[in-house]
């Protein structure tokens, strides 16, 4: 068994587990990415059970894990609410034999917003040479309520970059991220960048890096907001456990 899915010497019975569920790749530089996120949490949460689940493509799937009856955490690590989140992490928390306490996703919180602006600084996208337009790359759902998710997270980032920012989707939704650079390019923008709007390298990062930007971030991976994030949602829920 690897070290993600193993309990810590130092685990003690008065802290519920943390398991992080992401929704799986196949890409190997993806699957670490997400390991050393788990990685990152367990150093601040050192006394905690931290393991890793995946709802697509790969094991162990959160139902798995959660089969032992052990008090657990679970923090979606998806960047968006839909049909991951609302049905694969919500159904395997709801028919748990042990307590369970499900955490909001990451979604658009504090840390994100500012992940996703330090990844594009980085990038070269920010400040008097930078990007004069800004298309989100998100990953895409079927769920209305996940693209509106998307969107109003655009609109943060314009107000934020002082440049028009809009969303594109890597699947099921469009705009495609290509189709949105392409309509800022016919809008006269000289400079477009794309601001990778998800976790890990992987399928969906390779099209947004094809789509035709002129700058665009990586995901934002290990960054220590994200981290952070995780940390405190899994702080915030962990005391609603009821043994």
């Amino acid at each position: 068994m690897s070290t993600l899915g193993m309990s810590r010497s130092r685990t003690t019975t008065q802290n519920p587990r943390l398991l992080m569920v992401a929704h799986g790749t196949r890409s190997a530089t993806g699957r670490r990415v997400l390991g050393r996120v788990l990685l990152e949490a367990r150093k601040q949460l050192p006394e905690v059970d931290c393991r890793l689940a995946w709802v697509d493509v790969q094991s162990p799937g959160p139902a798995r894990v959660l089969a032992d009856g052990a008090p657990t955490v679970v923090v979606p690590a998806f960047l968006a609410r839909g049909f991951h989140v609302i049905h694969d992490v919500g159904q395997a928390c709801r028919d748990a034999p042990g307590p369970v306490a499900q955490t909001p996703h990451l979604g658009a919180a504090p840390e994100v917003v500012r992940a996703l602006m330090q990844r594009l600084a980085e990038s070269g996208a920010v400040g008097a040479f930078g990007a004069d337009a800004v298309v989100l790359g998100a990953a895409g759902s079927k769920d209305e309520s996940s693209l509106a998710e998307t969107r109003t997270l655009a609109e943060e980032l314009s107000a934020l970059l002082s440049v028009p920012v809009t969303s594109g989707f890597a699947s099921a939704a469009s705009p495609t991220v290509a189709e949105a650079v392409e309509r800022f390019r016919a809008d006269g923008r000289r400079r477009i960048a794309v601001a990778t709007h998800l976790l890990a390298p992987g399928f969906f990062a390779d099209r947004m890096a094809a789509a035709g930007g002129d700058i665009t971030s990586p995901p934002l991976g290990a960054h220590p907001e994200i981290v952070d994030l995780v940390v405190r949602r899994y702080r915030e829920n962990s005391r609603s456990i009821v043994y």
